[in-house]
């Protein structure tokens, strides 16, 4: 029994140690959303699939921005305003308040990936899946 009393020491040491892993993987990802690597929470268009097909960006969709912040809101370079909620880990929703007909419109996006430098979403229009990979920006 005297072998055992420093084995059950140790492990019990190494226990009380243990990193403690118990956040909350939706205040995880977030985060990442609201704090990404440029710190503001804007996330640049960088690339567009739609379908199977890899797009070419215009002009406009290379300067397009969206913004997220930690108070739930979120902005975009065409002027769009609204809140932004994740129901789940792979699930992002924005609700768009600002359209002239006074009606919020819901999106809802599937995350694919997201890290602290890039955000990868799908949502589907018409049937046809999009995916926009947005980067994070100043």
């Amino acid at each position: 029994m005297k072998h055992y009393i420093p084995l059950l020491l140790s492990f019990f040491l190494l226990m009380g140690c243990s990193k403690n892993s118990d956040t909350d993987p939706i205040t995880d990802q977030s985060s990442f959303l609201v704090n990404n690597s440029s710190t503001q929470g804007k996330w640049k268009l960088s690339s567009l699939k739609v379908g199977s097909v890899v797009q070419s960006l215009t002009p406009s969709q290379k300067a397009y921005v969206k913004h997220y912040t930690a108070d739930l809101k979120f902005s975009d370079t065409d002027g769009l305003l609204g809140t932004w909620s994740m129901p789940s880990v792979d699930s992002l929703v924005e609700v768009i308040t600002n359209f002239s007909s006074g009606v919020s419109v819901t999106q809802a996006y599937k995350i694919i990936s997201i890290t602290t430098s890039q955000l990868n979403l799908t949502y589907t229009v018409n049937g046809t899946e999009i995916n926009a990979i947005y980067t994070a920006t100043y």
